[in-house]
């Protein structure tokens, strides 16, 4: 009966070790790297979404911006057309929040919490003149999506998790155009002249790209802690496997 309890000890010690090298599920093990610098972010979009008469003066608006109210091209990713479009882009804005607070500094994490919605609104703005207006954080998902893809890709062609969310992401996107980009997929929009913004999509990867250039260029300068000491325990791992295999 000892032996039996010690053998399940270790196998749930071993599930253990798992759970913990596969970010950002390791991010729950520690509460200090759950996302809370994006944390005001998500406050804010269930704040507009509950508050319409401040989802109006915080939309993306083409007309109010070119009137002065430049914080539109900000606070305009945070409002949703919809609690089903809320869900699925805050939710995935927190997943995504998870891996790069758990990952990088906070100072970079801030500068691109800071710029991505800018890059995205601002290529609506300048190759989208049509586009009253705007809302919604998916165009910066795809670009943080896109970088993290990148960055997983660069490390190994076998990382899978964050290219399934892309894949996913963009397949959602292709079957909303073919319905006509008006929200008749997963996405339900409650105004019926809301459309889905392919453009933004493309700015958001467009910055994400960007992104993935500047934290290569920075490298290890931009890695937390804890992100620098599993990137150099897996190096170990694949150099003594090397070994295993070269004896």
């Amino acid at each position: 009966m000892h032996a039996q309890k010690l053998s399940s000890t270790s196998r749930s010690a071993a599930n253990l070790r798992v759970f913990e090298m596969i970010p950002p599920f390791s991010s729950l093990l520690k509460p200090r790297l759950l996302p809370w610098l994006f944390l005001p972010g998500g406050v804010l979009a269930l704040v507009a979404q509950s508050w319409p008469e401040l989802a109006r003066a915080l939309v993306y608006d083409r007309s109010a911006i070119i009137a002065g109210e430049w914080w539109r091209m900000w606070t305009g990713n945070f409002v949703h057309f919809g609690w089903v479009h809320f869900a699925l882009d805050t939710g995935l804005y927190f997943l995504i929040g998870w891996a790069l607070v758990y990952r990088y500094r906070w100072w970079l994490n801030v500068g691109w919490l800071v710029l991505m919605p800018l890059a995205v609104t601002t290529t609506i703005f300048v190759f989208d003149a049509d586009m009253i207006r705007y809302g919604g954080l998916s165009g910066a998902n795809v670009g943080w999506l896109v970088m993290l893809a990148f960055l997983g890709w660069q490390q190994s062609w076998r990382d899978w998790f964050w290219p399934v969310f892309l894949g996913i992401h963009v397949a959602e996107l292709i079957y909303e155009a073919r319905l006509g980009g008006r929200g008749g997929g997963m996405i339900k929009f409650d105004d019926p002249n809301i459309r889905v913004a392919t453009l933004a999509h493309i700015g958001g990867a467009a910055f994400g790209i960007v992104l993935w250039g500047v934290v290569n260029l920075l490298r290890k300068h931009v890695l937390t802690p804890e992100a620098a000491a599993d990137d150099a325990a897996e190096k170990r791992r694949a150099e003594n496997r090397k070994g295993r295999a070269g004896a």
